[in-house]
């Protein structure tokens, strides 16, 4: 899509990824962040304070309805994006979603058959795509470096604030869906190779005793269509006194060589003042300001507008999005049943 006007978007969901998106689209020129929308009027009138949206609403589906809005990006929990990305889907829109497209697979295919009709762009915010040290961990692999892929092991985990503080739905979710939905699709395009079967274990006990009624920890062991075996966890019980609220790593071996990559506990900036060791993650987001964006989180947002503005590719799409709720999906049915899960022809 060309326009010789501004591109106008509307965000659905004023929580702090909202607050991302509505930063990237108010700095960046050819984009005018013209709505936002969240059932809470308090965070919408903050949104409007701070980013300068011209309307706001309380229904996303008043939002989608306003034919003014060229696209809806979607920062909703993690149970709540499926409904409103079809509705905007139909009703003619690009949409961005944050991760997952959804958490069921009917409504995950509904939304990428829908998006494959639609003509429109339709892009899931899986932004470790950006992410420069998993770009590094893709292209290595893909140059051959370290030859095939034999197996590896992945940690994308948080610390106990999430659940008990960061999230005020975290009993609605769980490690897995909030973050396994970035670790599997990273792995995914580190890899170039889908999952093929699953096999996990799952913990719980804890969270629920303090309030939290979700799952501790997912542990799940991943093979790939290349014969690759990544062994994955994905955890809501890390200590508070971690250096980071994020601990993400991946370790890939190969007939070659080994790769390593930590995005979230490098370490370039530490603070030391009184309750230990404080890092902060310098690459996600970073400051700029002046019609400027900074980091990989802001600049994956940023693609979703070069996509609907010059046609762009979007970085990850619907089809991607589902791909990732069959292989969640897949991890809790095997955790649940102690089987082994194979994922064939997009059935689990």
């Amino acid at each position: 899509m060309t326009s010789s006007r501004r591109i106008r978007f509307g965000v659905v969901g004023a929580g702090l990824w909202g607050s991302f998106h509505c930063k990237t689209l108010s700095a960046i020129e050819g984009a005018e962040l013209a709505a936002v929308c969240d059932l809470n009027p308090e965070r919408v009138a903050e949104m409007q304070k701070q980013f300068g949206a011209a309307r706001t609403y309380t229904d996303y589906r008043e939002l989608i309805a306003d034919p003014d809005i060229d696209a809806v990006t979607v920062a909703t929990p993690d149970f709540a994006h499926g409904d409103i990305v079809l509705a905007a889907i139909k009703a003619g829109k690009h949409v961005m979603s944050e991760k997952p497209l959804a958490t069921t697979l009917a409504e995950a295919e509904a939304i990428a058959d829908a998006a494959d009709r639609s003509g429109r762009k339709v892009m899931v915010d899986f932004h470790n795509r950006v992410s420069p040290a998993i770009v590094a961990l893709r292209d290595t692999i893909a140059a051959g470096d370290i030859g095939l892929p034999l197996h590896g092991a992945a940690r994308l985990s948080n610390t106990l604030f999430v659940p008990f503080e960061l999230l005020s739905w975290a009993g609605k979710s769980s490690a897995l869906w909030f973050l396994g939905s970035h670790s599997v699709d990273a792995l995914r395009f580190v890899m170039g190779s889908e999952v093929k079967r699953v096999q996990a274990m799952v913990r719980r006990g804890f969270l629920a005793s303090q309030g939290v009624d979700t799952a501790d920890v997912h542990v799940a062991l991943l093979e790939f269509e290349n014969g690759a075996v990544i062994s994955l966890e994905n955890s809501w019980v890390l200590p508070n006194d971690m250096p980071n609220i994020v601990d993400f790593r991946i370790e890939i071996v190969g007939e070659k060589g080994l790769l390593q990559a930590e995005p979230t506990q490098a370490g370039p900036f530490r603070k030391f003042t009184g309750p230990g060791l404080r890092t902060a993650d310098l690459f996600g987001v970073t400051p700029a300001a002046g019609g400027r964006i900074g980091g990989f989180v802001m600049e994956a947002i940023a693609r979703f507008i070069d996509a609907v503005a010059t046609d762009a590719p979007v970085i990850a799409n619907a089809r991607d999005g589902l791909q990732v709720t069959r292989v969640l999906t897949a991890i809790e049915k095997a955790a649940a049943t102690g089987q082994t899960v194979t994922l064939a022809d997009g059935v689990v």
